[in-house]
């Protein structure tokens, strides 16, 4: 039962989370900026009062900083904490909506089993949409370790799982999984599943380390200089002083650490764990899989048949952290929404900022949020489909990416014609 007092609290808890969103833009993004009251100080500030830490109020004390951080610099980050704030109470009442048509408003279990998973997802989302706002780079920090905090909420709440909608109108609450529709697997307990989900772990560690991939040398030795890539990569970017240590990069160290505990975390759950731990955790498995394949699919097919990237690679490891929290089947609605909500950001961002450049990111990160508070009119609506055509469905979207594929080429072919 929705609460004053508990949506009180949700939207103080969102304001500081605000302000965790902007320490996370600033610090996460390839060219930092010292402007986070919780950050080190810039040159020429000596000291901050002590209310500069209060969310929403703490940008109106350093409005004197303009010199150094620019004009209105603190607008953005302002509106940001107090949009969190909002957004936290928002996403209380529409789960607590949620609870209440699932008959388990005396549950709060329930309630926040479904309520703190979405907020985390939100949180993370926000992080990467301004930094890909600002830079066209969406920070690894994000979205490796959304994947993986997804993985894991997945295991210990089973219940945060979208569900059912057309189940919860006839008063049943069934969680999705990744044969919904339909029922779950039967071989699901067998060994072979417990293999399958270490090798597509396997399969998103290796494609979310930093590495240079390449086929002008044919397919063995474009193996090999991928390989050597993420062993010993070349950096660049290092200061002409210091002295250049052929070793893995601290995100691949990570990814490839993370992926050995995972295998180990798979055994353990698979062995040891319930049921519904093992088929929330093999679902967001899956799900993350299929945003990750989805959107490399794109952007290679978009590479080879314009001859220019269509997407960057930080939307291939975005979708694959959408696909961990939310399942496939919200994978695939969040692709095909995210034009729409392009739209929209396109037009803010042309106003605002005069630009006409657009990252992607942003695109996804508004849709995966469209996408779970509409999820009830969606499912319905989806459902019917995908249980007549789920067993084939990813033979559907390999033709409808090949479909893809042949118009960009035959686009691209078009402008080469106009243009001579």
């Amino acid at each position: 039962m929705f609460s004053w007092s508990t949506c009180l609290i949700v939207m103080i808890l969102g304001s500081v989370v605000g302000m965790f969103v902007n320490w996370g833009i600033y610090n996460l993004a390839w060219n930092k900026r010292a402007i986070s009251p919780w950050g080190r100080l810039p040159e020429k500030v000596s000291q901050r009062h002590w209310t500069t830490r209060i969310p929403v109020m703490g940008w109106l004390r350093m409005k004197g900083e303009t010199r150094q951080h620019g004009y209105l610099f603190w607008v953005r980050p302002l509106w940001i904490e107090l949009g969190m704030a909002i957004f936290f109470a928002y996403a209380y009442s529409h789960f607590t909506s949620l609870a209440d048509s699932a008959h388990a408003n005396a549950d709060p279990s329930f309630l926040w089993s479904q309520t703190i998973p979405f907020l985390c997802m939100a949180t993370l989302l926000c992080i990467a949409t301004f930094v890909d706002m600002d830079e066209r780079m969406i920070p690894d920090e994000v979205t490796v370790f959304g994947t993986l905090l997804a993985l894991v909420l997945a295991t210990f709440l089973p219940a945060s799982r979208l569900l059912d909608t057309e189940a919860l109108s006839q008063g049943i609450v069934v969680h999705l999984h990744a044969h919904s529709p339909k029922d779950w697997f039967t071989w699901s307990t067998e060994p072979r599943a417990l293999l399958y989900a270490m090798g597509m772990l396997g399969f998103w560690g290796l494609a979310s380390m930093p590495k240079l991939c390449t086929l002008r040398y044919g397919f063995k030795r474009g193996l090999q200089y991928m390989l050597a890539s993420v062993i010993r990569p070349r950096r660049k970017s290092l200061p002409a002083n210091e002295p250049r240590r052929r070793k893995p990069f601290t995100v691949t160290t990570v990814i490839a650490a993370s992926c050995m505990l995972g295998w180990i975390f798979l055994i353990a759950i698979w062995r040891w764990g319930s049921a519904s731990q093992w088929e929330s955790l093999l679902s967001a498995i899956v799900g993350m899989t299929a945003g990750l394949v989805l959107v490399w699919s794109v952007r290679i097919i978009g590479q080879i048949a314009l001859r220019q990237e269509a997407m960057g690679f930080g939307d291939v490891t975005l979708m694959a952290m959408i696909g961990a929290f939310l399942g496939w089947q919200a994978v695939i609605l969040t692709f095909f929404l995210a034009p729409f909500a392009g739209v929209l950001i396109g037009i803010l961002q042309a106003i605002v900022r005069k630009e006409n450049e657009l990252a992607f990111g942003p695109y996804l990160s508004l849709a995966a949020v469209f996408v779970v508070l509409s999820w009830d009119t969606l499912w319905k609506q989806t459902s019917p489909a995908l249980f007549r055509y789920v067993d084939v469905f990813p033979f559907i979207l390999m033709i409808g990416l090949s479909a893809m594929g042949g118009m960009l080429f035959a686009w691209r072919i078009i402008k080469e014609k106009i243009r001579t």
